[in-house]
């Protein structure tokens, strides 16, 4: 094998995947990826960095939602900065937990709704809605927060 062989090698050989850490600039909820600027400050800006494993137009599966500002990890897919993944989040502002049928925002909302409602028989007849009432209704807008649909 001549030089000019080895060298061209090491140059077109690729690493599969390449994790390297930054700092998300920008979350898009509505294409779910993010915008990340690599740890060394020389690299360019990751743009359009999947939040999900494969951009297939589902809204369904397992989405964490990075805070702005926060560190992250993020996978090269092929070595590839146009092509990349967040492996690994740091803090969270929000996740998403749905399957083609129901998501978890959607079962706390509902699970919610139904103990606003909630009466009990007594022997004077059905009770009237529960006194804890606005603790409740506390639970289902952190629940709100927390999750999305």
């Amino acid at each position: 094998m001549t030089a000019r062989e080895v060298f061209t090698r090491l140059i077109d050989s690729r690493i599969p995947t390449q994790v390297v850490g930054g700092t998300v600039l920008r979350v898009d909820k509505t294409r779910a990826v993010c915008d990340v600027k690599p740890a060394d400050d020389e690299a360019a800006e990751l743009l359009d960095v999947q939040l999900r494993a494969v951009d297939d137009g589902s809204t369904t599966g397992f989405i964490l939602w990075p805070v702005e500002g926060s560190p992250v990890l993020v996978g090269l897919i092929d070595n590839d900065p146009n092509n990349c993944v967040v492996v690994g989040v740091s803090r969270v502002e929000q996740f998403t937990l749905a399957t083609e049928t129901d998501s978890a925002g959607k079962l706390w909302a509902d699970l919610c709704a139904v103990l606003e409602e909630l009466t009990v028989p007594t022997s004077g007849g059905p009770s009237g809605r529960p006194i804890n009432l606005p603790a409740i209704q506390r639970i289902a807008q952190r629940a709100a927060a927390l999750f999305t649909s």
